[in-house]
């Protein structure tokens, strides 16, 4: 088994979004109260695991886009992400040639390829890059991160990220973890997904 590391683009937000803790209030994980001067940028990254049993891709970064020209874009940006808002919490770009189909393709492979997608959350730079992924042969999520973005869809997330994808739920199927949750994915334990919900995220 081979894991690879694919830097699609950075991220940038106020410091308080990724290293507030359990007790960051919304206004200061938005930034609307940290100077520009003290966001950060962060690598955004996903992670292609070869696997005996096939080929599972881990999020998807940022779309090209994003990025048309591979430099930070205000306005591409509000497009892609279809919100404003959004634009306001965090910024992002992608050089060219960081796309996930980008690199993929400069492994020598195509998208259809791909025999699971994971999605640890439907947030912006975990699933702006679906679209560029719809082939792959199983595009999974947690159903609670599922039903979280149809009901916060205005602020939080947008559905054209995966308006056309084949976007299914994977059933918990395991209890490890600290919610006691995980799944599974091969039923042999080589590729599980555990529950984080301090983190917002699934851990592999």
């Amino acid at each position: 088994m081979k894991i690879h590391v694919l830097r699609t683009g950075e991220v940038r937000v106020s410091p308080y979004l990724p290293f507030g803790g359990d007790n960051c209030s919304l206004l200061k994980a938005s930034g609307i109260t940290t100077p520009k001067k003290d966001w950060i940028w962060l690598p955004v990254c996903c992670y292609l695991i070869e696997h005996p049993k096939g080929k599972i891709l881990v999020d998807t970064g940022w779309h090209r886009d994003m990025s048309p020209n591979g430099k930070y874009d205000k306005k591409a940006q509000i497009k892609s992400l279809g919100s404003w808002i959004l634009y306001h919490v965090n910024q992002g770009r992608i050089p060219k040639g960081e796309a996930i189909d980008e690199q993929l393709s400069t492994m020598g492979l195509k998208t259809s390829d791909i025999d699971y997608v994971l999605l640890t959350h439907l947030d912006c730079d975990h699933a702006n890059g679906l679209r560029a992924v719809t082939d792959a042969k199983h595009i999974l999520c947690a159903p609670e991160e599922v039903e979280c973005a149809r009901k916060n869809g205005f602020v939080r997330y947008q559905k054209k990220w995966w308006q056309d994808v084949d976007l299914r739920t994977f059933e918990w199927n395991g209890t490890e973890g600290p919610a006691n949750k995980s799944f599974d994915l091969f039923g042999d334990g080589s590729v599980v997904m555990i529950n984080i919900p301090t983190a917002m995220d699934c851990a592999l």
